[in-house]
């Protein structure tokens, strides 16, 4: 009881939304245009209220802002993803959105930052295990046309199987669209498109982080992302537990089910071109 009751505090603890600094009555004029005005920015033109002198801090963070890793929000989001993942993405549904940084950047900065990992870090790629359309269309390819456009697919999957953090991101589309069925009734479209983003870095950077541990990408990976099932799974569940208000039961079995949609539906949109050429 007394641990149930430690959980549970935790969780209000959690539930709380992130909140800026109450403003103060203090008046300010602007250093640049001469605006009176009470908060921390002139609402003319922008300007801090308070001006600090250059530091290399400065020189730091402006560096880190080309970028996006200089905002404040950046850090938060992170931290947040990780403490509080669903009821930070709810309170980002919900119109908290200047706190939290803007998950298809962020996720773009998470896919960059997994290719250096991956580059730096990770082992060979055994290019002969994917499966590759060349010889398929090769044998029932009846138009010289037909035989070149899946050449280039060809190329295509071959670069996305050696590039790892661009795969997810193509296979977070198909992992898009089979969460939304499995919550259709919880979420829209829109909604699920943007929760799954922030959860999609969530597991790039779980990934990153396990290939600079291991130097290898992990075996027995959790699709599409490129992260150990023991560690996915829960904190998947977590992450729906928290977003969707379920218990863990009902997260594991729905994040589960949503796995299967996902690779009916790659396995669907992989086969369509052969069965095109085949009977078509």
């Amino acid at each position: 009881m007394h641990i149930k009751q430690w959980l549970h505090r935790i969780d209000l603890r959690q539930q709380q939304p992130t909140t800026r600094t109450e403003l103060t009555d203090e008046q300010h004029v602007c250093l640049n245009c001469g605006t009176a005005f009470v908060g921390r920015f002139c609402p003319q033109c922008g300007m801090r209220a308070v001006y600090e002198r250059m530091t290399s801090q400065n020189v730091l963070l402006g560096f880190l802002n080309i970028w996006g890793m200089g905002s404040r929000s950046m850090l938060r989001s992170i931290y947040e993803l990780f403490w509080r993942p669903g009821y930070m993405i709810r309170d980002y549904l919900n119109g908290h959105q200047p706190l939290y940084f803007p998950p298809f950047e962020m996720l773009i900065y998470m896919t960059l930052f997994f290719a250096l990992v991956a580059f730096i870090r990770g082992g060979d790629i055994e290019t002969e295990a994917i499966f590759l359309y060349g010889d398929v269309f090769e044998q029932y390819g009846a138009a010289p046309w037909v035989v070149s456009l899946f050449a280039h697919i060809d190329k295509i999957l071959l670069w996305l199987h050696e590039n790892t953090a661009f795969q997810v991101i193509a296979a977070d589309i198909f992992y898009i669209v089979a969460s939304w069925l499995v919550f259709l009734r919880r979420m829209t479209f829109v909604e699920v498109c943007f929760s799954q983003l922030y959860i999609s870095c969530q597991m790039q950077i779980v990934g990153a982080a396990w290939m600079l541990i291991t130097g290898d990408e992990p075996y027995y990976n959790l699709p599409p992302f490129a992260v150990p099932m023991l560690i996915g799974i829960p904190l998947l569940c977590l992450d729906y537990a928290q977003l969707y208000r379920f218990n863990l039961w009902a997260s594991l079995w729905r994040t589960i089910l949503t796995f299967i949609f996902t690779l009916i539906l790659m396995l669907l949109v992989g086969g369509l071109p052969i069965i095109l050429v085949k009977y078509i």
